[in-house]
């Protein structure tokens, strides 16, 4: 992914004393903003709350190939709004962004942080052990849908989902010869 970083994020780059944080968007309910930061971060008329719920954040990784990458976002178990917000609305699909951003010596934001990834959710998992307990969403890249075959199957659910009292694919699965459509 080509970034363009503005002069005032390359200047902070040339310093010794770097603050950078990340800050995450998940299009789930109403969408909710979280940052690793410990407290409150403003960017782009969006409030990132601090929160000890957002735990980690995986390594990002680029290629030049075309290829679907991801990265897990983890968050504390302990408490359940993570859990319970995953558990009471559909997630599948959602859209997420991380921005990587850095504070000035003010803890203000310096203009303008980038695209780190954004994708859509494909998973959420719950890992657990007698010390703690975690959330794990993991975000694809928009070609996750690549290689996806859409479209309907030869059988008698998907055929019911268009046509409820025909069976016609009542007998499908049990079919060996191999149909040569439109050939002879």
């Amino acid at each position: 992914m080509t970034r363009t970083l503005t002069t005032a994020v390359k200047n902070e780059l040339e310093t010794d004393s770097l603050q950078p944080i990340n800050l995450v968007y998940i299009n789930v309910d109403t969408g909710y903003r979280f940052t690793d930061h410990y407290k409150d971060v403003t960017y782009d008329g969006n409030t990132y709350t601090a929160s000890s719920l957002f735990t980690k954040l995986s390594s990002v990784k680029e290629s030049s190939e075309v290829e679907v990458s991801n990265i897990t976002l983890s968050f504390s178990g302990a408490d359940q709004t993570i859990i319970s917000l995953f558990l009471s609305n559909s997630y599948m699909e959602k859209e997420a962004e991380v921005y990587k951003g850095f504070l000035d010596s003010n803890e203000q934001v310096i203009a303008d942080p980038f695209l780190l990834f954004k994708g859509r959710i494909e998973s959420f998992s719950i890992d657990e052990s007698i010390n703690q307990s975690n959330a794990n969403i993991v975000v694809a890249s928009h070609w996750s849908d690549f290689s996806k075959i859409e479209g309907r199957k030869t059988n008698t659910n998907s055929q019911q989902l268009h046509f409820a009292n025909d069976l016609g694919f009542e007998f499908a699965s049990q079919t060996v010869q191999d149909i040569k459509w439109g050939r002879s």
